[in-house]
């Protein structure tokens, strides 16, 4: 590929891009057109109430998000039901989005992290109900750790009606109770789906997936929304039909799927990257290492234990940052070790570069970020986030930089093993962690999709501007685990 073509193909995929996500950005915000949407506080929980401008009062339902999850991942549903009539409202359980406060720890008991979010979702529920613009009964919505939280939430609450299960798992269902339960799973939730099936033949034993289940009061459905998985199910066109006929018999407008939107505003972005990069300023980047095999594996060998041990042994961290302190701790140690033996074996390290990381950072959190917060999921760190990004960027920063020295200029499947074993390596240290707190499995999946996201960019930004890049993506990374991992009280 000769230079001028290369130019030529950048300027192609720039303007492809930029046209894709502007295309995105209309159809995405197009969905509240005819909308009214308030943002409120039911004490100090941060709610978001959709409504028609249709004068008088509507009928409530009250939409839950799933553990790991935000408001704004409930997004379509409450769209959907929004035009179908209802007032929609999403809101933050503690511990996740922008609420203030932390999740109890007290995870397998139903005295302890349940009934706090059942508490939640009641006040939520109770503080809308208030309003003069909302009447009639109310249902619920809850998705995955939040379909046992609805359905508990309705036990003994006066009006409560129909409840939309999405996901399901829950102890609390029993052959008469709910009266009115719709369940959805996505078509890969193998295991869920049998629950929603036992849930189904709890009233009809022969029951099967798509039909509906009647027994006196008691009426009950399973549905099956083809094609996704755990997340994918909110968004599925199948869910939003399913959810908006089981609550007012009526089928929400097909089009596009909302996910289709939202990954190609995504993608557009993220293809953007390529052809920016070449506006910043170029800088003589420092000669890649060329490591002998026996060295990089070394490399790779070499910080396991002290990850382990820095795991092990580090403080537990004050406030919302106990038990992040553990993994900044491990990650720090790799970077650290990492760095050493690199420079041991005669690897000339850069310094941060703070003109390429800034730029990095304006486009991968700037724009990025900010389209990812608004149609995806939380991603803007506020209250006790911040001092949980400002720990983790203590142990993020120098593993990205470590890494990038590692990998520059390597081979694709040399940077694929340095991944591999970046990502097993932690998951060790963490399972070995005093306070894991559940961290491995949200952190894990959260590491390897923003470190392939901004490792990306930085690889485009470095070629302008060396590895020293790789500052921003430390930070970026730090930023994306604090923003989206949900927070623990002591």
């Amino acid at each position: 590929m000769t230079a001028a073509f290369r130019d030529r193909l950048r300027i192609v995929i720039g303007l492809a891009a930029f046209a894709a996500a502007l295309v995105a950005v209309f159809a995405l915000e197009r969905r509240e057109t005819g909308l009214v949407v308030t943002e409120t506080l039911a004490g100090e929980t941060p709610v978001t109430l959709f409504r028609t401008a249709l004068p008088g009062p509507r009928p409530l339902v009250v939409i839950a998000h799933g553990y790991g999850g935000s408001r704004q991942m409930m997004t379509p549903i409450a769209l959907a039901l929004a035009r179908a009539g209802f007032a929609a409202a999403t809101f933050d359980f503690p511990g996740h989005g922008r609420h203030p406060g932390l999740m109890s720890r007290d995870v397998t008991s139903i005295e302890g992290t349940t009934a706090q979010l059942v508490a939640t979702t009641r006040e939520v529920t109770a503080a809308l109900r208030a309003r003069a613009d909302i009447d009639g009964p109310v249902a619920l919505v809850g998705h995955s750790m939040a379909t046992d939280v609805v359905i508990r939430a309705t036990l003994g609450m006066e009006g409560a009606g129909a409840i939309g299960a999405i996901s399901m798992y829950s102890d609390a269902v029993t052959a008469g109770f709910p009266e009115r339960l719709l369940i959805i799973s996505g078509a890969t939730e193998e295991r869920l789906r049998k629950v929603a099936l036992e849930a189904l033949r709890q009233v009809d034993s022969a029951a099967t997936e798509g039909a509906t289940a009647r027994s006196g009061a008691v009426e009950r459905r399973a549905a099956v929304a083809p094609w996704v998985g755990h997340v994918g199910v909110l968004y599925s066109q199948t869910t939003l039909n399913e959810m908006t006929a089981w609550l007012t018999g009526e089928t929400a407008a097909d089009g596009a799927p909302p996910a289709f939107w939202m990954i190609l505003l995504l993608a557009a972005v993220g293809a953007l990257a390529w052809p920016l990069s070449t506006l910043l300023p170029a800088k003589q980047a420092r000669p890649a290492p060329a490591l002998p095999l026996k060295d990089f594996v070394i490399a790779l060998a070499l910080p396991v234990l002290p990850m382990v041990a820095a795991a092990q042994l580090a403080p537990a961290g004050l406030g919302p940052a106990a038990g992040f302190a553990a993994l900044a701790w491990a990650f720090a140690a790799w970077g650290l070790v990492q760095a050493l033996w690199l420079r041991w074996q005669g690897v000339r390290l850069s310094g941060p570069d703070f003109q390429g990381s800034a730029a990095l950072l304006a486009f991968g959190l700037g724009v990025f970020g900010l389209a990812l917060d608004r149609y995806g999921a939380a991603f803007l760190p506020a209250g006790p986030r911040l001092s949980v990004m400002a720990v983790l960027a203590l142990g993020t920063i120098p593993l990205m930089m470590a890494d990038a020295h590692l990998t520059a200029g390597a081979a694709l499947w040399r940077r694929v093993i340095a991944r591999v074993a970046l990502i097993a390596a932690i998951a060790g240290a963490m399972a070995l962690a005093p306070l894991d707190l559940g961290l491995t499995f949200t952190v894990l999946p959260v590491l390897v999709l923003f470190s392939l996201v901004y490792g990306t960019f930085a690889r485009f930004a470095a070629a302008r501007r060396g590895v020293g890049v790789w500052l921003g993506t430390g930070i970026a990374l730090a930023w994306a685990l604090a923003a989206t991992t949900p927070l623990f009280e002591i």
